[in-house]
């Protein structure tokens, strides 16, 4: 018996290649995949079929994000067009509610007595690290990032950006005209500049050293945060599949030379789950909000619902945590995607990403 593999895909297409990354290998084969769709995410369900390699693709199903009727009346291609005994399984984590409710609706109502009916959601809020679990509420994956290969340039594709290299063009007035430049790709920092990171970090415990520029600390928290993976690892080799870059350049995959890039400072990927760490050493308070806001925004641009985002403030503790508590109403989340953190959490950098990473993310 092989199965039919259903996914509703609306605007965040990550978590659905995750669940097809490990269902493809727990269902019955073989496997054929249908997408459902609106009109909205037709590049979505496109940058899906793109990664998902190998996989067999019955056509997509497109329908609306909000009428339940024609969400019902769309689904029935599937009910009118099941021949041997197969599985459905539908996992829901994509596209709006309507869509999932009715997707499953649809078919338990006109199911014939030979098909079984199987459901899954990504829990990303899991005591464990994110999840996927079945409408009995057992586990079918502990924790979805284990054994998903870190590939960035993959995730911030899914969610329709390009990384560096590329080339940004820009008015130079004194030039009277556009220049360009090239945006190099992800940069892991070598190890003369690890070295001037290292530098750093025995000299941040108090503030910031004299004299130190952004960009050194920049190399201190790369540095920090590595030693943090890399002890995790000692522990648990089965988290060895992360990834750290320094200087990250971004823009959207449709965009024109002109259009300006984004740049995050640190970046790193567990499994798939990014964390972007952004490093600052301006004492104006409207500035550090300012960051946090767009850090937080440039994280979720890149990696989706499950980004995380640090902001190193060159702030008192209190000072960064009444700011960490405005930024959380300004961004409007239900989790704690974005933290910022001061001068207390400067005195062991390294040991801070090392909590962070175990206790708040549960990667250990």
């Amino acid at each position: 018996m092989g199965t039919q593999l259903i996914f509703t895909v609306g605007t965040n297409p990550l978590p659905v290649w995750v669940a097809w990354y490990h269902l493809k290998d727990q269902l019955d084969k073989p496997i054929e995949i249908r997408l459902v769709h609106t009109p909205g995410t037709v590049n979505e369900k496109d940058r899906l079929v793109d990664c998902c390699p190998g996989a067999t693709f019955l056509a997509p199903i497109q329908t609306s994000p909000g009428d339940p009727g024609d969400v019902r009346r769309d689904i029935e291609v599937i009910l009118n067009n099941l021949n041997d005994p197969i599985l459905l399984h539908v996992h829901y984590t994509g596209g709006t509610k309507v869509m999932s409710v009715e997707t499953v609706a649809a078919l338990e109502y006109g199911l014939p007595n030979n098909i079984d009916l199987e459901t899954s959601y990504l829990d990303p809020r899991g005591t464990a690290g994110p999840t996927i679990v079945d409408s009995s509420g057992s586990h079918l994956v502990s924790d979805t990032r284990r054994d998903v290969p870190a590939n960035l340039v993959q995730v911030a594709h899914l969610n329709g950006f390009r990384l560096g290299t590329f080339v940004h063009q820009y008015w130079d007035s004194d030039h009277g005209g556009y220049v360009s430049e090239t945006c190099p790709a992800p940069a892991t920092l070598t190890p003369d500049q690890e070295g001037q990171g290292r530098a750093v970090l025995g000299g941040i415990a108090a503030g910031p050293p004299a004299g130190m520029n952004s960009t050194h600390f920049e190399y201190a928290a790369y540095v920090a945060l590595k030693d943090a993976l890399e002890r995790i690892v000692l522990i648990n080799p089965d988290r060895s599949n992360y990834t750290l870059f320094h200087s990250v350049y971004v823009r959207r995959t449709e965009a024109k030379q002109q259009d300006p890039p984004f740049e995050l400072d640190v970046v790193a990927v567990l499994g798939y789950q990014v964390i972007v760490v952004s490093c600052s050493l301006d004492r104006d308070r409207a500035v550090k909000k300012r960051k946090g806001m767009e850090v937080i925004l440039r994280a979720r641009q890149l990696g989706g619902d499950e980004a995380q985002a640090i902001v190193l403030a060159n702030a008192h503790p209190n000072t960064a945590r009444h700011l960490e508590r405005e930024l959380y109403d300004e961004v409007g989340s239900a989790g704690t995607p974005l933290r910022v953190w001061g001068h207390d959490k400067w005195r062991n950098l390294s040991d801070a990403f090392y909590n962070y990473l175990r206790n708040d993310l549960h990667w250990m």
